[in-house]
């Protein structure tokens, strides 16, 4: 366990690091529906890249878990993600990339819209219907995609929070953007799903990191 500093407290924090090794930092989905960073995908993935030779970090967003401040719904929460990149280039990484499931991958854009340099982002399952009819975020989102990172989106094509086609429009702005359609699958994963899933992701970051 490792405390990562944000602002005035801390983020309660799981990493392991590879001397040398590119890093990841891993954003887990709504708390307020139960997302924690040791919900299984969260965990699978951490696996999955650490077995690729990639340290991770993966941490609890703020009010939630053992981490410090209190939660605001997504409005800042943004800023912890920012916090876990530093604090894993502190360490030595480097290059960093984020991966995000749901609102965790909204954080992981919004991040990089306001400025994080990251060189790969992965938006797993990202939740459209938390910024659709808000000019505002999708203009954030687009921001993200544009800058400069390589970025995967990966989601299931009978997922009720993520419209497919409003992610494949946004894409098309994104020189870098790579969108995997998972047939058949949902907002959620679990077996020979979750590992289709990690075995994406870990290739994809292997590739660009």
């Amino acid at each position: 366990m490792v405390a990562i500093p944000s602002g005035d407290f801390a983020l309660e924090a799981e990493a392991q690091l590879f001397p040398g090794a590119p890093g990841v930092v891993l954003c887990h989905p709504h708390p307020a529906f139960g997302g924690r960073m040791d919900t299984p995908l969260v965990t699978a993935l951490a696996a999955a890249l650490a077995g690729a030779g990639l340290s991770t970090v993966r941490f609890n967003f703020r009010g939630t878990g053992g981490s410090g401040g209190i939660a605001t719904g997504g409005h800042v929460e943004h800023e912890d993600v920012r916090a876990a990149a530093a604090w894993l280039r502190s360490t030595g990484a480097p290059r960093v990339a984020l991966c995000g499931y749901s609102f965790g991958a909204l954080m992981a854009m919004r991040a990089v819209a306001r400025g994080e340099p990251v060189t790969a982002a992965v938006a797993i399952a990202l939740p459209t219907t938390l910024v659709d009819g808000d000019p505002d975020r999708v203009a954030e989102l687009e921001r993200a995609l544009a800058r400069g990172p390589a970025w995967l989106l990966i989601h299931g094509d009978q997922d009720s929070f993520c419209d497919a086609a409003r992610v494949a429009a946004w894409a098309t702005a994104a020189p870098n953007a790579r969108i995997a359609l998972l047939p058949g699958q949902g907002h959620f994963f679990a077996g020979a799903a979750l590992d289709d899933l990690t075995a994406r992701v870990r290739s994809f970051l292997g590739d660009v990191l």
